[in-house]
Formats: C-alpha cells, sequence, structure tokens
C-alpha cells in the first residue's frame, strides 16, 4: 500500500509499474499489527552541513518520544525507527551511501524510515530497489514545509504510542482523496511492512 498526502492508492499494479517492481504482500493487518514494545529512534545524516538544521529539528520534536535516540553521520544506528537526511540522485541511488537505501534499513534494523530531506519525486522511482529480505515503511519526502514534517510525525507516532497503528494513524491525520491536509508536507509513503505499532 502506498500513501501520499491526497491519496490513498490501493491499487498496487498502478504503483508497481511505477515503481519498477512487484507489490510486496505483508501479513500485519489492522487489528494484528507488528507490534514494537519500546523502539528507538535514530537520526542519520548523510547530507553534511546541508542536514544539520533539518536532523536538529527533527531531533527536538521527536527524540523526546522514545526511550532512546541516537544521531549519526557515519555508522547507520541500530533503531526500529529511522530518519535519514540524504540526496537521492536521479537513479535512486544514495549518493553518500552506495549500498543503497534497502542495505541501509537492514542495516539500521528499521520497521518505519523517512528520508527527511526533500527529493524530487521521479528520483524516488528507484529508491527501494530489488525487494530482498527486509520490509519497512519508508517515508519519501518532497516537501518539509518547514517544521511541518516533524510536527506530523509527532501527531503519528503519539498515536502510535496509543496502540493505533502507523497505516491507520496516517490516514486519520491526512484524510485522503479530495483536499487531503493541505498543511501537511508533501510526502510519499510505501507502506511495505504494512500496520506497525509501539508499546
Amino acid at each position: 500500500m502506498w500513501l501520499s498526502w491526497g491519496l490513498l492508492v490501493s491499487t498496487m499494479s498502478l504503483l508497481s509499474g511505477l515503481f519498477g517492481q512487484r507489490p510486496v504482500t505483508v501479513t500485519t493487518t489492522a487489528t494484528n499489527p507488528l507490534r514494537i514494545r519500546e523502539p528507538n529512534i535514530g537520526f542519520l545524516n548523510l547530507k553534511g552541513s546541508a542536514g544539520d538544521a533539518l536532523m536538529a529539528v527533527d531531533q527536538r520534536v521527536l527524540a523526546p518520544l522514545f526511550k532512546q535516540s541516537y544521531v549519526s553521520t557515519v555508522a547507520v544506528p541500530r533503531c526500529e525507527v529511522l530518519f535519514v537526511y540524504c540526496d537521492v540522485d536521479a537513479s535512486g541511488r544514495l549518493s553518500a551511501y552506495p549500498d543503497g537505501l534497502r542495505n541501509l534499513l537492514k542495516a539500521a534494523g528499521t520497521y518505519a524510515a523517512v528520508i527527511a530531506s526533500a527529493n524530487p519525486a521521479e528520483h524516488y522511482r528507484n529508491v527501494l530497489g530489488p525487494r530482498k529480505d527486509w520490509y519497512a515503511n519508508v517515508t519519501m519526502t518532497l516537501d518539509r514545509k518547514d517544521d511541518r514534517l516533524a510536527l506530523f510525525f509527532q501527531r503519528l507516532f503519539e498515536r502510535m504510542f496509543t496502540g493505533q497503528s502507523m497505516l491507520l494513524a496516517w490516514v486519520a491525520l491526512a484524510p485522503q482523496g479530495g483536499a487531503g491536509n493541505p498543511d501537511a508536507p508533501g510526502t510519499i509513503m510505501a507502506a511495505e511492512a504494512g500496520h506497525i505499532t509501539f508499546g
């Protein structure tokens, strides 16, 4: 399932054509989500000084929600929730991590990841690469709209800590179809891991 701020698309064949791969099938459901008891959050800045201010905003807003938070500019932190600040090139590669996004997610052990720096939509077409043995819900940022990205995820994670699944919380905060939520940041989500909750 792919979620965007303005449109909820459940037709996987449409999106698999867009992103050049077949859809991922997961077994999580709203009533049987993947439950992460004590998630940690990590912030990985691969943009150098250009990512410092973005990471500082997100860290200030989001780190207090989690028991542990980790910050890195080189090593991939082990965490269930990961915010990555990076440039994605036109072929979908991360300029600062040649092993690719999916290997980065696996190295972190993350189930919910956010590319938290804005990149052009077409650059995300191949960013996940071929499906392997690790699946995560990956949010790809088009427009942060200043601090609205962090504030949206703050509300999303607060709902997840009450037991609501990530996908249901997302739709509640950013209604799909119609005008959606005009104040929300511009993002696309590849919901490969499906329903996830915390606590």
